[in-house]
């Protein structure tokens, strides 16, 4: 028995560090930003979504879940547009009683996959939103709406037993360290498919000044018009291998993202930096993670709620007098 402590002890921190006690208001709040950021991520791309369900079946190259669905009219697409939409507002204000809200939360996270992958599905694959849609179907799970949310008429829920939930626990911290998990992973994944790709050799700095050189050639040959530093950086190579070194570090030191108070956010701070780099210089942006919703959970979002509870508080109290 005595044996059996240490592994005892090494299971409970394990434990402990899957599901921290987190409070409630933090995961409700990442639900109403990353829900947010999708409802108009889902209103940006709606029309180009349109035009590309009306190419024909030509051009369709199912992917994801819409490989189950294939190729349906446009008409569908709209449809389903629209409904995902307000299963979007719904989600983010936390509307219904209990049982409706956890229907909301997944219905929404499924319409929202099978609308990337269809938009996915038509000859041109756009990475931007996956980390969100990984995001959202975690969300989709977890207890988000115990706190934070509109409430019914009269100022109570129908099932009044979601008041007796605690304002801290376990079940409101695994989801947000699953989130971490998601992209912290991703990160990771993505260093090791540039050193697949290119081996070491991508770290010199060359792959990328090839691919800047590449774009801006195409886009002075065809006239497109684009801004970016790219070209005027191609004579200083140092400048594409430090940008490649950093990359490499931030994506392959992902895991170090997981680590608690300013390790963390300084991973997130050099993150956050390398995408505004790669979008200066190359003229791509990613804006999930450059708007900073994509770090959501890292951040102790529940301290704005203070200072806009003591602002309603005393509106309340100067209304009374």
């Amino acid at each position: 028995m005595a044996g059996e402590r240490p592994l005892e002890r090494g299971l409970l921190r394990l434990s402990a560090w899957l599901a921290p006690v987190m409070p409630a208001s933090r995961l409700a709040l990442v639900r109403v930003v990353v829900g947010l950021y999708a409802c108009v991520w889902l209103a940006m791309v709606a029309p180009d979504l349109m035009r590309r369900s009306a190419l024909g079946a030509a051009k369709f190259e199912p992917l994801g879940i819409a490989t189950w669905s294939g190729m349906v009219a446009p008409g569908v697409v709209m449809a389903v547009i629209g409904v995902t939409g307000g299963l979007g507002i719904a989600m983010v204000l936390g509307l219904g009683h209990r049982g409706l809200r956890r229907a909301v939360g997944p219905a929404f996270a499924v319409g929202v996959l099978w609308l990337a992958s269809y938009r996915n599905s038509w000859g041109h694959l756009s990475h931007g939103e996956h980390l969100m849609v990984l995001q959202l179907l975690v969300l989709a799970v977890a207890p988000t709406t115990d706190a934070v949310r509109v409430r019914w008429p009269g100022g109570k829920d129908v099932r009044a037993g979601d008041e007796q939930q605690p304002r801290e626990s376990e079940r409101y911290g695994w989801p947000l360290r699953v989130i971490m998990l998601v992209t912290v992973s991703t990160y990771a994944i993505a260093g090791l498919a540039k050193l697949r790709g290119a081996g070491w050799a991508w770290i010199s700095g060359e792959a990328v000044r090839l691919h800047v050189g590449h774009e801006a050639l195409r886009m002075t040959l065809v006239g497109e018009s684009g801004w970016s530093l790219g070209a005027w950086l191609l004579p200083h190579a140092w400048v594409f291998t430090a940008a490649a070194v950093g990359t490499v570090v931030l994506e392959l030191g992902a895991p170090i993202g997981l680590r608690r108070g300013w390790v963390g956010i300084g991973w997130i701070a050099g993150l956050w930096a390398m995408h505004v780099g790669i979008w200066v210089v190359m003229g791509i942006g990613f804006p999930y993670p450059l708007s900073g919703v994509a770090f959501a959970a890292w951040l102790p979002l529940e301290r704005v709620l203070t200072p806009i509870r003591r602002l309603i508080g005393g509106r309340s109290s100067d209304a009374r007098r």
